[in-house]
């Protein structure tokens, strides 16, 4: 191995991938086919978040080595990372084929299929890793991380302290912890636990996402809120499905039982205000309590800049409603349809602050029409013009438009 390469694995696992990358491009101008200079190039700028670049360079090692299992884990790693997850499966299956006996194989395809939502195939993963390697901590996390999905909440939580009795630095495993406890809904107890994970690693985006949660869920609303979430992230893409579709029925009837039956009135109406309120929260809870944290001095410190960001936007949206309902309470209808459209745009916020990449460049560009139309539906209400209503009904199927698209498309 020449000395750039051996200075780019050095900074690989110093965690300097832009130095890495540079010694790689070194080691390259030296032997351009060099497979594993092509390796690390991709590994480093995969760390860099440069995904198109790192597949590419993966892709390439894979090309002038095709027999050597550990290219295949590079470039399954990478596509992983970019969310390419079936592709990711089939080139870390390629280096399983190669090599059976290597544990990081396994954590790997563990890893994809949980990404896959594919529970029991990631627990098979997870523990063939561990068959291999009784001691392997990644492994031992991963299959923690399917047993909870699985609801085997207790066998979670013993595998996580058995990761944890062989690396207490682990900052993987306390975070780990950390969201077994948000499961058995104990935020106090995963807030300490994802402290620690932080003093580890303050890089580690899986602890500060789980401290985000464990804050927020100090608030009872929020909690209620957080077990839901984490009840459906339990569930197959099918269960989800039939879970909302059959909801949604069972209060169509009951609104209309309440409409034709006004004794019932009593007791169904405010359950199908309650339901209104939870699809609301279920779509707006992440922006909305974050909007709370940024008046906690500690809160606002764990937010990111785009969470920061959402929430201001999500809170002018709230603002509008608010005011739209208070114009409302003045009997002027337009404020009901001012509080309705910006009721709608927090949604269309919310779902975009839920995305990254392409994906919430495409979302943004759609809420942002949607608040063109909306706007210029009001406008058109406020002078009363007779294009309004036509107006408003577009924007009412725009907005329906973005939800099936966001539950379309997976995040």
């Amino acid at each position: 191995m020449s000395v750039h390469l051996e200075r780019a694995q050095l900074l690989l696992q110093q965690s300097r991938p832009a130095d890495a990358e540079r010694e790689a491009m070194l080691a390259l101008a030296q032997t351009p086919e060099h497979p594993l200079a092509h390796a690390f190039l991709a590994l480093s700028r995969s760390d860099q978040g440069k995904a198109a670049e790192a597949v590419q360079s993966a892709q390439a090692a894979v090309g002038l080595a095709p027999d050597v299992p550990y290219f295949h884990y590079v470039l399954a790693s990478v596509l992983h990372r970019a969310d390419r997850d079936a592709e990711a499966k089939a080139e870390v299956e390629e280096a399983i084929r190669l090599d059976p006996d290597e544990e990081r194989h396994f954590g790997l395809l563990a890893s994809i299929h949980l990404a896959l939502r594919n529970w029991p195939a990631a627990l098979e993963a997870a523990e063939r890793g561990l068959a291999l390697n009784p001691e392997d901590v990644g492994c031992a996390n991963l299959r923690s991380m399917a047993l909870v999905r699985l609801g085997r909440k207790t066998e979670a939580m013993e595998t996580v302290e058995f990761a944890l009795e062989r690396d207490p630095e682990n900052a993987v495993s306390h975070a780990n912890q950390g969201w077994n406890c948000l499961h058995r809904n104990d935020p106090r107890r995963a807030q300490e636990h994802f402290r620690e994970a932080l003093r580890l690693d303050p890089e580690l985006e899986y602890g500060r996402q789980g401290m985000l949660e464990a804050l927020k869920a100090r608030n009872p609303v929020y909690r209620g809120m957080l077990a839901y979430f984490l009840w459906m992230g339990r569930q197959s893409g099918r269960m989800q499905a039939v879970f909302i579709i059959g909801t949604y029925l069972v209060m169509r009837l009951m609104r209309g039982a309440a409409e034709t039956r006004p004794a019932w009135g009593v007791v169904l109406w405010p359950l199908v205000i309650f339901f209104y309120l939870f699809v609301y929260l279920s779509w707006t809870s992440v922006p909305m309590f974050n909007l709370m944290l940024l008046f906690d001095r500690f809160g606002r410190y764990v937010l990111s800049r785009d969470e920061r960001r959402a929430s201001y936007w999500f809170g002018g949206c709230l603002m509008v409603a608010l005011g739209g309902l208070a114009w409302w309470a003045w009997r002027d209808e337009l404020g009901m349809l001012v509080a309705i459209v910006a009721a709608i745009l927090s949604i269309g916020v919310a779902i975009v602050a839920s995305r990254r990449g392409r994906q919430r460049l495409w979302f943004a560009l759609g809420t942002a029409a949607l608040a063109v139309v909306g706007v210029t539906g009001l406008v058109l209400a406020a002078g009363g013009g007779a294009l309004a209503m036509t107006v408003l009904t577009a924007f009412g199927f725009g907005f329906l438009a973005l939800q099936i698209a966001a539950n379309v498309v997976g995040r």
